[in-house]
């Protein structure tokens, strides 16, 4: 006799709910949802184009040459860093 699976069933269907069973209050209007994040970045592009242009150049750099041990890291670093402050700075300015 298996009375695991009896329980089981027994146990889920309790748990059934209903659409019938739950009233809630609908809002009658809900606002519009913007990307908040999306208003920043445009924003933090702005501020920190310098940085993201040394980084091309540098990545161009290298892209032209056959063999080369530049990487560009420190410009990513330096380009990721700064856009993570940006953004750390500003998007808590956007909450409502």
């Amino acid at each position: 006799m298996h009375v695991f699976p009896i329980i089981i069933r027994k146990w889920f269907a309790m748990l059934q709910i209903h659409a019938d069973d739950i009233k809630e209050k609908e809002e009658p209007t809900q606002k519009k949802l913007r990307d908040i994040m999306k208003e920043v970045r445009e924003e933090c592009e702005k501020d920190i184009f310098k940085l993201y242009d040394i980084l091309m150049k540098c990545n161009d750099g290298v892209d032209s040459k056959t063999e080369t041990q530049e990487t560009c890291e420190e410009q990513l670093f330096t380009f990721l860093q700064d856009q993570d402050a940006y953004l750390y700075k500003s998007f808590f300015d956007h909450l409502q």
